[in-house]
């Protein structure tokens, strides 16, 4: 009975033994299943905050204006980090989370590190160095180290826990129509000169002759060629690099031109040539024409850029290239001062300063000088390069350049050929001016930055406005070359109104709106920019370019296009950065 007894007691306490072992046994699991829930809690709330960080920042990198492309990374990284530090995990505030060295990094307990990569999607998503305009995605590793809540019971350290999130700026194939059109240089500053021989001193003199409308006591003929010239609305012909035009200065039905130019055309009873009928080196190095006096009041032979960028030239120097004085830069620009012999056989020595002697590259020293003071074209160019500098830094975008005058370009290399100085002085000779059309191309990674930005700098001013032909060559560029998914949108920058009709219509106005409906039916978006050079043009540029009127007879191109396209009218040339800044803005909430 004892025994039986004892070994009830025994039995019944190796059943409390194990109920005991049990308990702490599912105790045990209980705790170890809770901290893995836990873990994985963790894991879930650290995936979320680096989802928010990732999306932050390629927004961030998205509406960024900065040119820098470091600059703009880092700045995105700063915005993903201040948007994780936002969050918690299993109640641990982030707000005190850092920048980790490398991927690996351990973070310390209830701490949070984030280490960035920036990837190129052209090139399987490899990581590229930070400033590489490639990295086109942000990829954010999270790292927390979580402490267990029942750690010390189940012998449990710190946990690092680990999540990855990645975010990407958005695709956009975008066309800029950007205007080479004659009038486009229309405030650069110039001086009229009538060059011409004086025999009482053997010398030459170099006068600037008075405009019609002041004459003979008025104004002379020197400032910005609008003012000069005085031409219609839509802005003068001539030019103050080559193709100069300067016939264009009082051609036949523009009453407004003040300059006579019809005997410095060499006509029948007038004044010797444009440039003389004696030839000395190389055209333009050359004599002077005439003798004191000679021919109308208001010919000029001349006109060239005021490098010093005033509206009466006082001089200036461009390295070992001095210019004291106009006479200098007339015989610069002709390629009077190249060597010795064409100095003294063009008597470009009789008329600049004693001090100046003949140095090969002088006139080249003039011409890139004088394109540097080429307004409003050289302004344009910039606004246009950092549009897409900021285009090229923020999105994934894809450029299509479509430079125009009479008529749109046709491909990289296409020209349009004309007289250097005038169609009416053959001395004078010719050149091929470059109106480029950059095509679209949807190859993965050719995005045609480079080529764009390197050819805006060589467009020049010339000829007509073909407003139409440029946007049609935009809309075939972006329904033929564009990307699979990607956005489009034409961006049109001009100064003035449609001159030039074609391909669609012959009538330059209704070619114009023609256009703006193919766009329309493509399903892209047309921003108009409208430089006013001049009050008297406001009207007309508001009723081709407007973004409230969608007739397709009577409107806006910007209208007639739809799909939130948007029109900009700029007054001041300095406003021009701002809004192409501004579209670029756009066309980011356009694609997002």
């Amino acid at each position: 009975m004892y025994n039986r007894s004892l070994r009830r007691q025994t039995g019944q306490s190796m059943v409390a033994l194990g109920l005991i072992i049990s308990v702490f046994v599912l105790l045990a699991i209980g705790l170890f299943s809770f901290e893995l829930n836990r873990m994985e809690l963790a894991k879930e709330q650290l995936r979320t905050a680096c989802d928010a960080a990732s999306l932050s920042a390629a927004a961030a990198l998205a509406s960024s204006d900065n040119l820098d492309t470091t600059a703009s990374q880092t700045n995105a990284i700063d915005t993903a980090i201040a948007t994780f530090q936002q969050n918690m995990i299993i109640g641990t505030s982030l707000a005190t989370t850092s920048q980790a060295a490398t991927q690996s990094q351990t973070p310390n307990a209830n701490q949070a590190l984030l280490y960035f990569e920036f990837l190129d999607p052209h090139n399987n998503n490899q990581p590229v160095a930070l400033g590489d305009p490639n990295g086109k995605i942000i990829r954010v590793d999270g790292a927390f180290g979580l402490v267990p809540a029942f750690g010390k019971f189940l012998g449990l350290g710190t946990t690092t826990v680990r999540a990855t999130s990645s975010g990407g700026v958005p695709e956009i194939d975008v066309a800029l129509c950007f205007d080479v059109s004659a009038s486009i240089d229309d405030q650069t500053p110039v001086t009229f000169i009538r060059r011409q021989w004086n025999p009482a001193k053997a010398k030459i003199d170099y006068i600037v002759p008075p405009t019609a409308a002041g004459s003979p006591a008025g104004a002379l003929a020197h400032g910005r060629i609008f003012d000069v010239i005085g031409p219609p609305a839509i802005g003068s012909s001539v030019d103050g690099l080559y193709p100069q035009n300067l016939s264009d200065s009082n051609s036949a039905g523009k009453n407004l031109y003040p300059l006579n130019f019809s005997e410095a055309r060499g006509m029948p009873g007038a004044a010797p040539g444009l440039r003389g009928t004696t030839n000395v080196g190389s055209p333009p190095g050359n004599c002077p024409p005439g003798t004191a006096g000679t021919g109308n009041q208001y010919t000029f032979t001349d006109m060239v850029v005021n490098i010093d960028g005033n509206m009466a030239f006082a001089g200036t120097s461009s390295g070992a290239f001095r210019f004291p004085d106009i006479a200098t830069v007339v015989e610069a620009a002709r390629g009077n001062l190249e060597n010795n012999t064409v100095f003294v056989n063009s008597k470009a020595k009789t008329g600049v300063p004693a001090t100046i002697q003949p140095l090969a590259g002088y006139q080249a020293a003039y011409f890139q000088a004088a394109a540097a003071n080429i307004h409003p074209l050289g302004d344009a160019q910039t606004a246009a390069q950092e549009f897409l500098t900021i285009m090229n830094t923020n999105t994934d975008a894809h450029f299509c350049l479509v430079a125009f005058t009479s008529n749109a370009g046709t491909s990289a290399t296409n020209t349009y050929s004309a007289s250097n100085i005038d169609g009416n002085y053959g001395a004078g000779g010719s050149s091929n001016f470059p109106v480029p059309l950059i095509a679209l191309n949807p190859t993965s990674g050719s995005t045609n930055f480079s080529t764009a930005m390197a050819a805006l700098p060589k467009t020049v001013a010339i000829s007509g406005t073909n407003i139409g032909d440029a946007v049609n060559t935009a809309v075939t560029q972006l329904k033929n070359n564009s990307r699979p998914g990607s956005r489009k949108a034409i961006v049109l920058f001009t100064d003035g109104e449609p001159t030039s009709g074609g391909p669609l219509d012959s009538d330059p106005w209704t070619n114009a709106r023609k256009a703006a409906v193919q766009a329309q039916k493509s399903g892209i978006p047309v921003y108009t920019i409208g430089l006013a050079q001049n009050a008297s043009i406001i009207p007309s540029e508001t009723a081709i370019l407007n973004d409230t009127n969608s007739d397709p007879n009577a409107g806006g191109m910007a209208a007639i296009a739809g799909n939130g396209g948007k029109f900009f009218l700029v007054t001041k040339v300095q406003d021009l950065r701002l809004t192409f800044e501004n579209i670029a803005r756009q066309l980011v909430q356009l694609v997002q």
